[in-house]
């Protein structure tokens, strides 16, 4: 027996419906994923730029000042930090360099930087449809080193 059109359910849009539905997850989990990596990758940067530098003034160059940060001065440790620091933005770096005991064989030099990240997908803005605005735009990224001058 032949059931009328009539009493039949209609399916049309339910793949549509199920695709409304888990776009919004899938997306701040992707998001999320690029976002996370790329943060990873400035704060693997960032610390290793700042080890360097560290490592640059513990062998007994001067400091300079932070003028230097241009990224293609290395004769001083400020300009040897932000040569290192590889793909960063380096208007978004702010660097500090420290002998607290003098600059002289045996005492310490402090190096020590912090980045702002700005996020590179509209993932603040995915979350924020659902916290009402109280996800950050940035993430400030800090490292520091120290090592003894030879």
């Amino acid at each position: 027996m032949k059931i009328p059109r009539r009493f039949r359910k209609e399916e049309r849009g339910q793949s549509l419906m199920e695709l409304a539905i888990f776009m919004p997850i899938l997306l701040i989990l992707v998001f999320g994923i690029v976002d996370f990596g790329l943060g990873m990758r400035s704060y693997i940067s960032l610390s290793n730029g700042v080890r360097e530098g560290a490592r640059y003034g513990a062998l007994g160059h001067p400091a300079g000042s932070a003028g230097d940060c241009d990224g293609t001065t290395e004769t001083t440790v400020y300009g040897k930090i932000c040569s290192t620091v590889d793909g960063l933005d380096l208007g978004e770096l702010s660097t500090s360099v420290s002998y607290p005991d003098g600059f002289a064989a045996g005492n310490e030099v402090i190096v020590s930087a912090t980045y702002d990240h700005q996020f590179v997908t509209p993932l603040g803005d995915l979350i924020d449809v659902f916290t009402g605005g109280a996800f950050p735009e940035s993430i400030t990224l800090t490292s520091s080193s120290s090592m003894r001058v030879e």
